[in-house]
């Protein structure tokens, strides 16, 4: 088992959302998830790290599952009404089909297989159920950005690896539906609407995309 990245951030995880580019960024990332959400009572996040998006998502029974000791010891303080579970995507600890929603978001960049986290994710959904993922995508300005974070050294990046929208459709085949976020450049100054406009314009990939399937 790799060495857990996420050890030492923990604690200030979701103190970049604070900044005036970080609350933007989350901001728009969240208007995506929340255009693709799909009706159902349970939710499981895989990677759920400081439950996040645990706090913000409308299910009446959310379950937290991650790996990283530091970050569930985080998520259980700040979500305690979710159920939090330590284990690791591809060998999910539940029964098949007991979610009716399973969410992946920017996990994939840490798993060591995302084929059988995937696989897992899917027998666990109920047969009516919807499986959200969101990924970093591989040819985003942002993606660019981790990957030199990464070969300097800087966590969690050392350990990511990146997807494009093309590989996940590959894994998964089409979605029912689908979504992108966060145009701007990294190093964007405000106004970042008006950024974000012009990352679009260019033809910049969203550094958040998302689909949706059954």
């Amino acid at each position: 088992m790799r060495e857990d990245p996420f050890v030492t951030l923990a604690e200030g995880y979701e103190a970049w959302y604070e900044t005036p580019l970080g609350a933007f960024v989350i901001a728009e990332e969240e208007r995506a998830l929340q255009s693709l959400l799909p009706p159902g009572e349970s939710l499981l996040e895989v990677g759920a790290g400081t439950g996040y998006w645990l706090r913000r998502l409308p299910y009446p029974w959310k379950v937290g599952l991650e790996p990283s000791a530091a970050m569930l010891r985080v998520g259980r303080e700040r979500v305690p009404e979710a159920k939090w579970v330590e284990g690791q995507g591809e060998a999910l600890p539940f029964p098949e089909t007991s979610f009716d929603v399973v969410l992946l978001f920017t996990v994939l960049e840490f798993v060591e297989d995302v084929e059988k986290t995937l696989s897992e994710a899917r027998r666990v959904l109920k047969p009516e159920g919807r499986l959200l993922v969101g990924i970093l995508e591989a040819l985003s300005p942002w993606a660019a950005l981790y990957r030199r974070l990464g070969e300097q050294g800087v966590l969690p990046w050392t350990q990511a690896r990146f997807l494009t929208r093309e590989d996940l459709k590959d894994l998964l085949g089409p979605p029912e539906a689908e979504g992108e976020a966060v145009f701007l450049a990294p190093e964007a100054q405000p106004p970042f609407f008006e950024a974000d406009r012009a990352g679009r314009r260019a033809g910049n990939r969203g550094a958040l995309y998302l689909g949706r399937w059954r």
